[in-house]
């Protein structure tokens, strides 16, 4: 399942980064991408899930080392673990992939396109906020 849900997110590598976004046909945040994803593996209920509260629902699964990621696992960037702003989705290798860019006021593709906002690959280690990286029980693990 771990590489469907992850040639899955690539396929979105792309897509307008739109503030509270939660359809890759519109646009996604950082969260929508997340949400979006699982929820078409069904791994995840139906809901309006913040980049904290999907930290908050996978907070007990750290990964011991960078090395124990694996693609489809969630990295989690913020000030603090109480304060998450952003999560992306592990691809293993060092590298994650997410809707990235954008802020509260990209709430247009146009606006998208202007800043660079979108679905991108990125090294794990692109922002020195990360807090933790949790790993999502999957069937077949």
């Amino acid at each position: 399942m771990r590489d469907h849900l992850v040639n899955l997110a690539l396929k979105l590598v792309g897509c307008p980064y739109i503030w509270g976004g939660g359809n890759p046909w519109t646009g996604l945040d950082c969260s929508g991408f997340v949400v979006w994803i699982y929820q078409v593996f069904g791994l995840l209920p139906s809901g309006d899930w913040t980049a904290q509260g999907l930290y908050e629902r996978y907070e007990g699964r750290q990964r011991p080392t960078i090395e124990a990621i694996s693609g489809g696992d969630l990295m989690f960037y913020g000030p603090a673990p109480g304060r998450i702003t952003h999560v992306m989705l592990a691809l293993g290798g060092g590298l994650v992939v997410g809707a990235s860019g954008g802020d509260s006021r990209c709430t247009s593709v146009e606006e998208a396109h202007r800043r660079g906002a979108m679905v991108k690959v990125k090294a794990q280690s692109y922002r020195s906020d990360l807090q933790r990286s949790l790993h999502v029980p999957m069937p077949g693990d």
